[in-house]
This record gives C-alpha cells, sequence and structure tokens, in this order.
C-alpha cells in the first residue's frame, strides 16, 4: 500500500502534547484572576454589614460603614 501513497489510520507516532507560550499566558491569567478575586473578597468582607461580604446592605435606612 505504500507504493501508492496510501496510509493506514493509526500508522503515524502521536506526538505528546507540550507546553507552549499560550498555555503559560492561560496559567498566568488564570493567577491573576485569583489574585483578583482574593483582592475583591478582603476587601469586601471590609465594607459589608458584620464583615460577611456575600451579605449586601440595606436598600433603606442608614448606611453604617466601618
Amino acid at each position: 500500500m505504500s507504493q501508492l501513497g496510501m496510509q493506514l489510520p493509526g500508522s503515524q507516532a502521536r506526538r505528546q502534547a507540550t507546553l507552549n507560550v499560550y498555555t503559560g499566558l492561560l496559567l498566568v491569567s488564570v493567577l491573576a484572576l485569583g489574585a483578583a478575586v482574593g483582592v475583591a473578597f478582603v476587601n469586601g468582607a471590609k465594607v459589608a454589614p458584620n464583615g460577611q461580604p456575600w451579605k449586601t446592605h440595606p436598600t433603606t435606612g442608614q448606611l453604617q460603614l466601618k
């Protein structure tokens, strides 16, 4: 079959996937997003009622910040 230039499926050697520049950039962006979430959580705890960043302030009445 090779005389006719035909190749059987799976006859080529498989290459291992390697890390490249885009994989590195993806890793850096994930780390930066994680750091941003951490900073937002810490600063949200500073201004949120009772220090719990997942709570919201009341829509009416007086707003008290520490």
